[in-house]
């Protein structure tokens, strides 16, 4: 019988981290779900077995707080095999209307957590010649729409950090795999949107957190250096891509939801 796989999650206090958590239990793997918050009531939310679900409270922001955080794991559990790095915020505002603390949390979560947890945890996934790292970014990280400037910066630069330690990494036996997906229905969606129109203009392509932690996992199984999802939007955004700029400003109107 194999001693499951280790499975950090950050972000899983709610909506993609909680679906991926769930996925991951149900799969029969261990489970270390990082929060912001902690989390109460674990065994019966998560799982029945509670040798196979642990939490930790960390802030991704914070590198000194990652670096015990990854310490805890290594002395805990020895290993990790895939990590989770899906720890995320957004505020759906213009630059100037943006709160400067709320721009640099945005930074700081978004990218800095990123790259100081990959950092902390990549060591322990050398020295076994294996694992996978999987980074969430997002769609807007392809295609920038107004009042999404500074969140889309923040998804752009995880899609081009993971194409990056994917070349640094080649041969290790360390995998990377960017998620892309789309606007999901979660708390998170709220939280961003404080006019509440967003999510009425998109209504269509609304992924929910369990069906986008069921593509993310596939990829991962399949080893895939990329996934984006919904099908629709991801087609749209290579789309837009290749459009001259002349004709980008002609369809940018069409984008801007927010």
């Amino acid at each position: 019988m194999h001693a499951p796989r280790v499975v950090v999650i950050t972000g899983a206090s709610g909506g993609l981290g909680q679906a991926l958590t769930r996925l991951h239990l149900e799969k029969g793997d261990l489970v270390i779900a990082a929060t912001r918050k902690p989390v109460t009531h674990e065994s019966t939310v998560f799982a029945p077995d509670p040798n196979r679900f642990f939490s930790y409270t960390v802030n991704v922001g914070n590198n000194e707080d990652v670096r015990r955080f990854a310490a805890w794991v290594h002395v805990r559990f020895g290993r990790c095999d895939i990590l989770y790095n899906n720890a995320g915020i957004a505020v759906f505002e213009t630059l100037i209307g943006m709160d400067i603390d709320e721009l640099e949390e945005t930074l700081r979560t978004n990218i800095a957590g990123v790259m100081y947890t990959t950092r902390a945890f990549l060591p322990m996934m050398l020295d076994h010649g294996s694992g996978h790292i999987v980074n969430i970014a997002s769609l807007a990280g392809q295609v920038a729409t107004a009042k999404a400037s500074v969140y889309a910066a923040s998804k752009a630069a995880v899609i081009r950090f993971s194409e990056g330690l994917q070349h640094e990494l080649a041969g290790s036996g360390v995998r990377v795999t960017c998620a892309m997906p789309g606007p999901i229905d979660t708390p998170f969606l709220e939280k961003a949107d404080r006019t509440g129109a967003y999510r009425s203009k998109v209504a269509r392509y609304l992924l929910t957190a369990d069906e986008t932690a069921r593509h993310i996992y596939k990829a991962v199984q399949s080893n895939r250096s990329e996934v984006a999802m919904p099908y629709r939007l991801k087609m749209l955004s290579v789309l837009y891509g290749l459009l001259p700029a002349r004709l980008k400003k002609l369809v940018a109107p069409l984008l801007n939801r927010k």
